[in-house]
């Protein structure tokens, strides 16, 4: 038996006995309301190999997983993992670094020049990624993190899945062989998926609204569009469903970029509302869309000037 079970006041969920479980939620309210009731947690509260098959299969094509070394990116790990602190204060460590002048003018050069999407990928995650390697990421890299998944429905084409994994090894190896021993190299590489697959997108958004601030862009525009959790325990996450979630089974995916355009709160476009465990680079991007924006007033000002 399939389902789909909607109402005006529920999640949307897709429920398939003994296949699929899957609820989809995009309320901001919903959303905060079931992060807070501690019936839900990241998908690596379980063991990879417990997880859904489906789940399985789709994150191993993806930035967010590695199945040979079998890690996980860092949002996705429970925060009792005991490798979660250390994890993030490298993250935040290396952050704290910013970025140059010159990486700003080279991004507003290549924004007035109207460069390709690939250009601005490569660049953007030279700004963003080049901290952790001390070196330039190669070209070749970059093309291939175009091609790992993004949403389940391109897990469907078996040319589209081989094409995701391959790139998602090839990555993987760069970052083995090239970052030093000691650091988490699924959290640089997704870095580099999450850039190529987001900047050119984003970084044209900020181009065609050079007049709006960076918080109203970053809402209306989240590079993020959703997130995974998994049910723990058995619950109707306070009364949202109809029948129980399954623990261990049941996915929620949480459209947090939904949620972001409808209350202008950046916590739901570097979260999930609440400002625990918030992405890592949050300030970051903000600082650096607002000086790419005031670059290019400057010199939109400048051109206008007889």
């Amino acid at each position: 038996m399939f389902q789909i079970i909607r109402s005006f006041f529920h999640p949307l969920r897709i429920w398939i006995p003994y296949v699929l479980d899957v609820i989809v939620v995009s309320d901001p309210e919903h959303i905060k309301r079931i992060e807070a009731s501690g019936d839900v947690d990241r998908l690596h509260r379980y063991d990879t190999a417990a997880l859904p098959w489906w789940v399985r299969r789709f994150f191993k094509a993806t930035k967010f997983h590695d199945a040979e070394r079998d890690l996980w990116f860092l949002p996705f790990e429970p925060g009792a993992d005991p490798h979660y602190v250390p994890r993030r204060a490298y993250l935040q460590h290396n952050v704290s670094a910013g970025y140059t002048r010159q990486d700003v003018e080279r991004i507003v050069h290549l924004l007035l020049v109207d460069a390709g999407e690939d250009d601005l990928a490569y660049e953007m995650v030279q700004v963003v990624n080049r901290r952790f390697f001390g070196e330039e990421i190669p070209r070749s890299i970059t093309e291939e993190a175009k091609h790992t998944l993004q949403s389940f429905g391109q897990a469907i084409f078996p040319w589209r899945y081989v094409a995701a994994r391959r790139a998602q090894q090839r990555i993987m190896s760069h970052c083995a062989q090239r970052l030093p021993r000691d650091v988490h190299i699924l959290d640089v590489g997704h870095n580099i998926g999450e850039v190529v697959q987001t900047a050119a997108r984003t970084l044209r958004t900020l181009k065609a609204n050079v007049g709006k601030p960076v918080e109203e862009i970053f809402t209306s525009y989240a590079p993020t569009r959703q997130v995974p959790r998994i049910a723990v325990r058995s619950s109707k996450l306070g009364g949202l469903l109809a029948f129980p979630t399954r623990a261990g089974q049941t996915v929620i995916i949480l459209k947090i970029a939904k949620a972001a355009a409808k209350t202008k709160d950046l916590l739901f476009t570097f979260g999930t509302g609440r400002p625990e465990r918030a992405c890592v680079f949050m300030d970051f991007f903000l600082a650096f869309a607002r000086d790419v924006q005031g670059a290019l007033r400057e010199t939109q000002s400048e051109r206008s000037r007889p």
